[in-house]
């Protein structure tokens, strides 16, 4: 008797949740940045995200551990909140989300100076350079892909070339399937809309880092 292949699971249609359990709808049509966002769905969370960073980057600063203490706390409300109100609670995927969001804001900070010499935090914070957990450890052409994107999202908003939003939005999609197949506790939708949070916060950092040098 031959055995049959395993069946792969079929992925969910427009209008319906994206995995079991999921607040998170796939939605129809290919244009990325005209979907619902991750902050409609959390948008405390993202709050939570921008003051990890500022707090994170207080640390490197010369804060102390009060600031890192900060940084740690408002970096775990902004994992369970987004656990919380997406629905899919893989906690691994969402730490290194989240960790990446907040390292990726805290950048629009440190412009000033050479980030090489920031101190790191001593384990178990979420923070050290070494953690396994790091989204660029677990894919180098994801984070690539991410920093790609949000050049080019950064760029048609100067007024670039018509087909840089299309190529942002290709790089956020093959940014996603690759971040999926490393960590599938999320959905693939969802990973959607983190790496187009993403993308836009990196975008967000370049016209900032652009407009302080123009000063």
């Amino acid at each position: 008797m031959t055995s049959r292949p395993p069946r792969l699971p079929v992925p969910a249609a427009p209008g319906e949740s994206a995995a079991p359990g999921s607040a998170v709808v796939v939605e129809d049509g290919r244009d990325i940045l005209l979907r619902r966002s991750l902050e409609d769905y959390a948008r405390s969370a993202q709050v939570n995200v921008f003051e990890a960073a500022r707090a994170l980057e207080e640390f490197r600063a010369g804060g102390g551990p009060g600031a890192l203490e900060r940084a740690e706390e408002a970096a775990d409300r902004a994992i369970t909140t987004f656990q919380v109100r997406t629905g899919e609670k893989d906690m691994a995927a969402w730490q290194t989300a989240v960790t990446y969001m907040v390292e990726l804001y805290a950048t629009r900070h440190s412009a000033h100076r050479l980030s090489v010499f920031d101190p790191a935090p001593a384990p178990p914070s979420l923070f050290i350079p070494i953690s396994p957990l790091r989204l660029e450890k677990i894919s180098c052409d994801g984070h690539a892909l991410v920093l790609r994107a949000g050049g080019l999202l950064e760029r048609a908003r100067r007024g670039g070339d018509e087909m840089d939003t299309a190529r942002a939005q290709q790089a956020i999609h093959e940014a996603a399937r690759l971040l999926h197949h490393e960590l599938d506790g999320l959905s693939l939708p969802l990973w959607i809309l983190i790496v187009r949070f993403c993308a836009e916060i990196h975008a967000d950092s370049l016209r900032a880092h652009r407009a302080a040098g123009a000063d």
